[in-house]
């Protein structure tokens, strides 16, 4: 008879927890590795944190942390015009050996009862559309598909990714066709449209944190639902005090006619596969965004789109990033498209889930594009 244990987080579980982690995530065979810094930059050391975000089950005969749920953050989000508490959910996690003993469910109830102890009216995850969370945790608890997510993947430094996964080079041939190729089609359209003359772009790395983030802050507003401001506190724990070099970021800023518009975030980070000894560097690229109201039509808002990928391609060769991540909302259909002109690859469907926590509470599905931050979506701030 196996003796678990429910509590919260306590000081030196650091280790147990991202070991946990890594085991738990790399049952699919390869996923994303933390270190004990590592996780105590992403949950100890975020703005707002408590014990009690960290719910945790413990088999106290081996004394060894077999599951995790955190809540966190606690932020407030608008939704249509409306604020609302929010209570994230992440990290949800069993060890291998524990699976089907009831651990999740237990788990998801004290952080629920934590979030009612918070006063949140919702709480928002992301999980795979067809997986087997989605269906047997999460909708058993009231969660229920708000909005769908799409994964994006390009290949901006091949020398990379081949040192990375020396296997595809056998696929030179066809991965030089579909990301080297068009991106030299659209940059000489680029050089060609006599409409771009009016962008220009600057790539800063590690500098410019708050003039940067002020410009998100602006434009999110307008453009997205479900967008958490970015304060002081947490410019300084997502973009200043970083716990490696592999997340520091890279401001890719661009311009039209002198007055900014749009850019996006550049991290990278390693994804493991333990079981077959691979390691690939990855770019992650965090609040994409263009000001829609400077652009006078769909053509103008595609070309936009277009002059920033270009740029974001740029900096991901100067990070020496083998494989691209952007993650973008069904909504956004034109980012969509112009994603699909630089052949970035579709592999993955994501659906945004949310539970409303106060019974009267109507809330609708978005209008605009819904925004999803990756500390909910990848677990990297």
């Amino acid at each position: 008879m196996v003796n678990i244990i429910y509590r919260h987080y306590q000081k030196g579980d650091d280790k147990q927890l991202a070991d946990l982690f890594n085991r738990a995530f790399q049952m699919n065979g390869f996923g994303f590795v933390r270190t004990p810094k590592n996780w105590k930059w992403r949950y100890f050391n975020s703005p707002g944190f408590e014990a009690e975000m960290i719910q945790i089950a413990e088999d106290i005969d081996s004394n060894k942390i077999v599951g995790m749920i955190c809540v966190n953050p606690v932020e407030k989000v608008n939704l249509n015009g409306i604020t609302y508490l929010n209570g994230n959910i992440n990290d949800v996690s069993c060890h291998p050996d524990y699976t089907r003993q009831g651990i999740a469910k237990r788990l998801m109830q004290m952080s629920l009862d934590y979030m009612q102890k918070k006063e949140c009216d919702i709480s928002l995850l992301l999980t795979g559309f067809n997986g087997f969370p989605r269906k047997r945790l999460y909708s058993k608890f009231g969660y229920k598909d708000f909005n769908r997510y799409f994964g994006y993947v390009s290949f901006p430094n091949l020398y990379k990714l081949i040192r990375d996964l020396p296997a595809t080079l056998l696929l030179f041939p066809v991965l030089f066709t579909f990301s080297f190729i068009p991106r030299v089609i659209n940059k000489i359209c680029i050089k060609l449209n006599s409409y771009f003359k009016r962008f220009s772009y600057e790539i800063a790395y590690d500098t410019k944190h708050f003039e940067y983030m002020e410009s998100v802050n602006k434009v999110f507003r307008k453009i997205y639902s479900g967008y958490p401001s970015f304060d002081k506190r947490k410019i300084i724990w997502a973009r200043i005090n970083v716990s490696s070099k592999r997340h520091k970021p890279t401001y890719i800023t661009i311009k039209k006619n002198d007055k900014t518009v749009g850019g996006v975030i550049l991290t990278h980070c390693n994804v493991y596969s333990f079981k077959y000894g691979l390691k690939i560097r990855i770019g992650i690229t965090h609040e994409l965004f263009l000001d829609k109201t400077q652009f006078n039509n769909e053509k103008e808002l595609n070309y936009g789109y277009l002059y920033l990928i270009d740029k974001l391609l740029k900096a991901a060769n100067r990070r020496f990033v083998g494989l691209l991540l952007i993650e973008v909302s069904s909504k956004n259909c034109i980012l969509r498209r112009c994603l699909k002109e630089y052949y970035f690859f579709k592999f993955q469907e994501q659906s945004i889930m949310m539970l409303k926590l106060k019974d009267e509470l109507k809330i609708s599905k978005p209008e605009k594009s819904l925004f999803v931050p990756t500390y909910l979506s990848l677990g990297f701030p």
